[in-house]
């Protein structure tokens, strides 16, 4: 059983995630923001954070440094709603190298993609 954390995620990426997790019994929690999530957060007892970032929201590198510095032990998955993928996915992909982000999907996602994405973040070892 994992602790799973979910920010700023729509209702497309709460289906998508429910069904990515059918019979695994897993102790999901939900924020609306990443303000939000580390504020409340307990960082250290959890697995896997999935956070949902979306560029129109002014989202920049910036959040994605929080989301690591807080989440430092956890695995994580970026999903990214992107103004223009094919523009800015390859800017957007190397940050996430560089902070060492775990997974990172483009939207739109399948459930297939999202249901190996969680399967391969949550066999991985969890950070030191």
């Amino acid at each position: 059983m994992a602790n799973i954390l979910i920010i700023n995620a729509d209702t497309n990426l709460k289906r998508l995630i429910k069904l990515a997790l059918p019979g695994m019994e897993h102790f999901v929690q939900h924020s609306a923001t990443l303000q939000t999530a580390c504020a409340q957060s307990t960082s250290s007892k959890l697995d896997l954070v999935i956070n949902r970032f979306v560029a129109e929201d002014d989202q920049g590198p910036e959040d994605l440094m929080e989301l690591r510095k807080t989440f430092s032990t956890a695995r994580l998955i970026v999903t990214a709603a992107l103004h223009d993928p094919a523009l800015e996915g390859e800017k957007f992909q190397r940050v996430v190298r560089e902070l060492h982000i775990e997974y990172c999907l483009l939207e739109p996602i399948e459930t297939g993609a999202m249901l190996h994405t969680i399967q391969s973040a949550l066999a991985l070892p969890k950070r030191p």
